[in-house]
């Protein structure tokens, strides 16, 4: 649980710090396609800092493993919460979603008639959807791996297992 509370803290930091730190184009252009960097440079800039953070972190552990392919791991870090350009979710927000999450075990859920609480929970979907509107090339490893990159996952998707994991520590 301190662990957790930590952790939440952490990201508010970065959350209210990212406006003055300069976004690191260089990995967004060596990975992404002109359409996608359009795509991406409409999220937030926290947003991008974070989706850069998981990128690197799933970089570095990409190279530890077999059968990974770089390109296609970092593209889907960079884009994995593209869904997230359709609402606008302030800091404040995520931090009374989280909380209203934890205490209703999940239940909010149901509310998805808000715009706030649709994004927050629905954005992987809205990712996909907005990625299949500009590529239908995108395979369905990576699809599924930016689809469920929240949700428990018992399949042989490796993409996903690493997302998931950076996604957490960033």
């Amino acid at each position: 649980m301190w662990a957790m509370s930590l952790y939440r803290i952490k990201q508010f930091i970065w959350s209210i710090t990212t406006p003055f730190k300069p976004i690191d184009l260089n990995t967004v252009n060596k990975y992404l396609d002109e359409d996608e960097i359009v795509f991406f440079k409409r999220m937030k800039k926290s947003e991008q800092h974070h989706c850069i953070r998981v990128c690197n972190d799933a970089l570095k552990e990409s190279k530890k493993l077999k059968h990974i392919d770089e390109k296609k791991i970092a593209k889907i870090a960079l884009l994995h919460d593209i869904g997230k350009i359709e609402g606008n979710l302030t800091v404040i927000d995520k931090s009374i979603l989280v909380i209203l999450n934890k205490f209703t075990r999940g239940k909010l859920k149901r509310y998805t008639n808000n715009k706030k609480v649709d994004i927050y929970y629905n954005h992987p979907k809205k990712s996909v959807a907005l990625l299949k509107s500009i590529n239908t090339e995108y395979d369905f490893e990576f699809l599924e791996a930016i689809e469920e990159h929240h949700n428990v996952y018992d399949g042989q998707n490796k993409y996903i297992e690493i997302i998931k994991r950076c996604d957490d520590n960033n």
